[in-house]
């Protein structure tokens, strides 16, 4: 499966040191070159880890000439977002991207969607990590912004509401 990326899952990820979570469940992941220069500008810890995933997993492909359809429904998102969506629409490939208005623009297109609480789902099923409540708190803690109702229907979903 070919899987494209979004820069807030990334960031999301940097932040708890758990990228090789995407290697261990995808392989490769394919980062436009906006999403590039976004992940480029971060500092702190994540920065670094950033930097080693790039080196190892994460591939930064060139945009390809945008339909217009695709032009279109990212008309109102950021570059980094509708560079992510026409590289997923492109190729086929399942995007992780956590901007809802970017969920929204590529599910309009057809394009599979998932974010960070996806990956970290996916990641838990898989035998990965033990627990996703901690690691939300962790991102949150670290300054990624996930909503209240986010994180309850997540814990849920994971089967952790005793923890």
């Amino acid at each position: 499966m070919i899987v494209v990326s979004d820069t807030g899952p990334l960031i999301a990820l940097a932040k708890v040191n758990c990228l090789s979570l995407l290697k261990y469940l995808f392989g490769q992941i394919h980062i436009p070159p906006a999403v590039y220069r976004e992940l480029l500008a971060k500092t702190g810890p994540e920065a670094e880890r950033l930097d080693d995933a790039l080196a190892e997993f994460i591939r930064v492909t060139a945009t390809p000439p945008v339909p217009v359809e695709v032009d279109t429904a990212t008309a109102r998102l950021g570059s980094g977002e509708r560079q992510a969506v026409a590289l997923a629409y492109e190729r086929g490939a399942l995007l992780l991207i956590d901007d809802r208005q970017g969920r929204s623009a590529a599910r309009r297109l057809g394009i599979m969607v998932s974010g960070v609480v996806g990956v970290l789902l996916q990641a838990k099923a898989a035998g990965l990590v033990s627990s996703i409540r901690a690691l939300l708190d962790e991102m949150r803690f670290q300054g990624y912004w996930l909503s209240d109702e986010v994180i309850t229907a997540t814990i849920q979903q994971a089967g952790e509401n005793d923890d």
